[in-house]
């Protein structure tokens, strides 16, 4: 059984979520203890003087909590609206966000492009041998939010950074909750990716038509990083354009391959 605790609880953050302040909330919540009762009543329950008391009940009725009786002025009482109309205003504050949510998450491409061009000047960074390329790999979880897409040889990439310091970084990408994408050339080292799918947060699909190549790709936050095995070559780019289209090819690769 919920104990009275709880329910005072429950209700202070109904009225925090609808932005009601401290002062706001004790007087609800008094007055709803109280039932109707006099302003002079409800400011010595609540060590308050009465021109304080006006104050706050104007922010309750800003919000359409509170409501003073049909009596005449001098004998009229306050009261505040019932918990179910305080429920009622939640529930429309909450569509309401949900409503704007999407409609943002929908436009979040068309920001982001009015945001970036034109302003933010495109970074390129060339980093050399396997300690630079380690510490920009283990970086990019930094900046990852949900996904990040790997495109190329799994076999040549895993062969340069070793298996080590690759369950290292799943290990943390999972703790993050950072899901992988992976589209890979056929091999042993796929394979053996593909089976742990399930527990490593990743889906594995497998270009099995793609002529063979060394190279690869990662896609993450706006920036792709692109590696050269043969050189030891890792180049990081940050540019809104190379980067969508470099999605576009992923995701037209990705729909193409077998699961």
């Amino acid at each position: 059984m919920v104990n009275i605790e709880d329910i005072k609880k429950s209700l202070y953050s109904s009225l925090q979520e609808l932005g009601l302040g401290e002062a706001e909330s004790l007087l609800y919540m008094t007055s709803l203890a109280l039932g109707p009762t006099t302003i002079a009543d409800l400011a010595t329950h609540l060590g308050m003087a009465r021109p304080n008391v006006y104050k706050v009940i104007e922010q309750l009725e800003k919000h359409g909590l509170a409501k003073f009786t049909d009596r005449p002025k001098f004998v009229r009482t306050f009261v505040v609206e019932a918990p179910t109309k305080l429920l009622e205003l939640v529930r429309q504050k909450r569509d309401a966000m949900a409503g704007l949510n999407h409609a943002l998450v929908a436009v979040m491409p068309d920001l982001l492009a009015a945001f970036h061009q034109g302003e933010t000047p495109t970074n390129v960074r060339i980093m050399q041998g396997k300690e630079q390329y380690l510490k920009v790999f283990f970086s990019m979880l930094d900046e990852a939010k949900d996904e990040i897409q790997f495109f190329g040889s799994a076999a040549d990439f895993i062969g340069f950074v070793s298996w080590a310091e690759e369950r290292t970084w799943i290990k943390e990408r999972m703790r993050r909750g950072i899901r992988m994408r992976s589209l890979l050339l056929p091999s042993a080292d796929t394979e053996t990716l593909k089976k742990d799918d399930q527990q490593e947060m990743r889906e594995t699909r497998v270009m099995n038509s793609a002529a063979p190549f060394v190279t690869s790709f990662q896609l993450f936050a706006n920036k792709v990083l692109i590696w050269q095995p043969k050189a030891s070559l890792a180049i990081l780019v940050e540019d809104e354009y190379i980067v969508q289209m470099l999605r576009s090819i992923f995701e037209m690769m990705w729909g193409a391959s077998a699961l």
